[in-house]
């Protein structure tokens, strides 16, 4: 087996590429890190293409609000609610928060977190989500363990996931992650040795 490439370029519209480079996790697997905060032209040129996906998907229908987990989508969610004209998103964050009424915690084990995580939501987050049409932005769904702790979290308070949008699949390239359809701009690998 050769080695794998030490970067990846990988398009992500109107004329703007992404150096990713190669990080290793572990002993025998490696990712190649896209970390989008920061880099206002990436999120911008993904968010472009993003957008016309979106729409695609939708097929007319709309969202409500947008959910992002904790921290390197927040930028594009962001983004994709100026250019959807929604008034405000959801962060599924990393930590509780002591602002936080009646906190609920979500169990995850993302393959880029080093132990299992939590996501946490406020009372007030909740209240945002429960009952609405949701777009779920993330910035890449590899294994899907963020996406199927979510999913079942929103089943939970009795929200409808429209949509799932990232910029790129890793590892197995998803259409869907536990029954909603996913959209995304590239897939990359997953590095072994």
């Amino acid at each position: 087996m050769s080695d794998p490439v030490a970067s990846l370029t990988v398009p992500l519209g109107c004329d703007v590429r992404a150096e990713l480079p190669l990080q290793w996790i572990d002993d025998h697997t490696g990712i190649y890190a896209f970390v989008p905060l920061g880099q206002v032209d990436w999120v911008r040129a993904a968010a472009t293409t993003l957008l016309e996906k979106v729409d695609d998907a939708l097929d007319g229908d709309g969202v409500d609000i947008i959910l992002t987990p904790e921290a390197k989508a927040i930028t594009l969610a962001y983004e994709l609610c100026v250019r959807l004209n929604l008034r405000e998103f959801v962060v599924a964050r990393k930590s509780q928060k002591s602002y936080m009424v009646n906190p609920v915690s979500v169990p995850v084990s993302s393959i880029t977190a080093l132990a299992q995580e939590q996501l946490w939501f406020g009372q007030a987050e909740i209240d945002k989500l429960r009952g609405r049409h949701i777009l779920i932005v993330d910035d890449v769904i590899s294994t899907g363990a963020t996406m199927n702790a979510l999913l079942g979290f929103l089943k939970s308070i009795e929200c409808t996931v429209a949509l799932i949008a990232c910029v790129l699949t890793e590892g197995e390239e998803r259409t869907e992650v536990a029954g909603v359809p996913v959209a995304h701009i590239a897939h990359i690998p997953l590095a072994e040795r």
